[in-house]
């Protein structure tokens, strides 16, 4: 039986999940998405859509990184992104351009209930860590990518 969900409601698990497995104080925005900071890494979103895509989630680590880590060489970071792509579970990078250049978001996508149903608040828990697990995992993979003497080299395109 499809169980529907509307956006409040659909949030809270969200933040029930947050708070009771990480430990971390989450809320729902106006745009019914959840936030909560992580106190070593900084903020992070779930992106949910209860009205079209209550089954589906995306969690966000926003712009934890910028051209700075590269000396600000675009180029540099774009590679040092594709490599760590290449090895991550889960968890993608992604290189935006914006007003002060270049800058990283990690994000794991993922459809957590069948077509046009609500994920359960025990699965929720269940994967909550682990989807941590794998966006830290990612950022921390680019972070020693960038800084690895010499790599990645630059190279004409």
């Amino acid at each position: 039986m499809t169980e529907k969900i509307d956006a409040k409601n659909l949030a809270e698990r969200y933040v029930t999940a947050v708070q009771d497995q990480l430990g971390l104080l989450a809320k729902k925005d106006d745009s019914d998405d959840v936030v909560f900071k992580h106190p070593d890494l900084g903020t992070f979103y779930f992106s949910l859509d209860a009205a079209h895509d209550p089954e589906y989630f995306m969690l966000v680590f926003p712009n934890f990184m910028n051209k700075d880590a590269t000396g600000g060489d675009r180029l540099k970071l774009l590679e040092a992104v594709n490599i760590v792509n290449r090895r991550a579970k889960g968890a993608k990078l992604c290189m935006r351009d914006g007003d002060d250049g270049p800058s990283v978001t990690a994000s794991i996508e993922c459809f957590v209930a069948g077509p046009d149903e609500a994920p359960s608040q025990e699965f929720l828990n269940a994967i909550i860590k682990r989807t941590m697990s794998s966006i830290r995992a990612c950022a921390s993979e680019l972070t020693k990518e960038v800084n690895k003497p010499g790599a990645p080299a630059t190279s004409a395109i």
